[in-house]
């Protein structure tokens, strides 16, 4: 496990081998023919902020895995031009707050589509790895250059 501290009270974590490659496969296979075009809150779709499919879904066997009582999971595609630009996980609009933010690469058949934080850098991520971090920490997904880029982004929950 390496810890990356951000800020004085900022972490972002990267743990390899979380997922192994068959899991990583399973995740895909499992939820990518429910995948519809990406949209940011209150449903909006805005192609230049945001350019991919997602699936959002809730799996007891994975909230076991993460640790977590109350999760949410989200199956993420970005094809070639791709990406997430500059954003923080935190959201106003549920009755839940995102207390961790998780994002697991679950394939390397694609060329850019790096993870970037904005006080750290780009993540040199493996298929499996997962990387967690506070969700106000700006982060993005650089655009996909070639081939097609899979991750399982999480997010731990509690009660307002």
């Amino acid at each position: 496990m390496t810890i990356l501290s951000v800020e004085n009270f900022d972490q972002i974590i990267l743990r390899k081998n979380f997922f192994t490659e068959e899991e990583c496969f399973e995740t895909i296979l499992r939820y990518h023919r429910l995948l519809q075009t990406s949209y940011l809150e209150f449903d909006n779709i805005d192609k230049k902020i945001r350019d991919s499919k997602t699936f959002l879904f809730d799996d007891p066997i994975l909230r076991k895995k993460f640790g977590h009582e109350i999760m949410e999971f989200q199956l993420t595609e970005y094809v070639r031009n791709g990406f997430y630009s500059w954003h923080t996980d935190v959201i106003k609009w549920t009755r839940f707050i995102r207390k961790k933010s998780y994002t697991v690469l679950l394939n390397d058949s694609f060329t850019g589509g790096e993870m970037e934080f904005d006080t750290f850098g780009i993540m040199n991520m493996s298929v499996g790895d997962v990387v967690s971090f506070d969700p106000y920490i700006r982060h993005q997904i650089r655009p996909v250059t070639s081939g097609v880029r899979y991750s399982l982004v999480a997010w731990a929950m509690d009660k307002k």
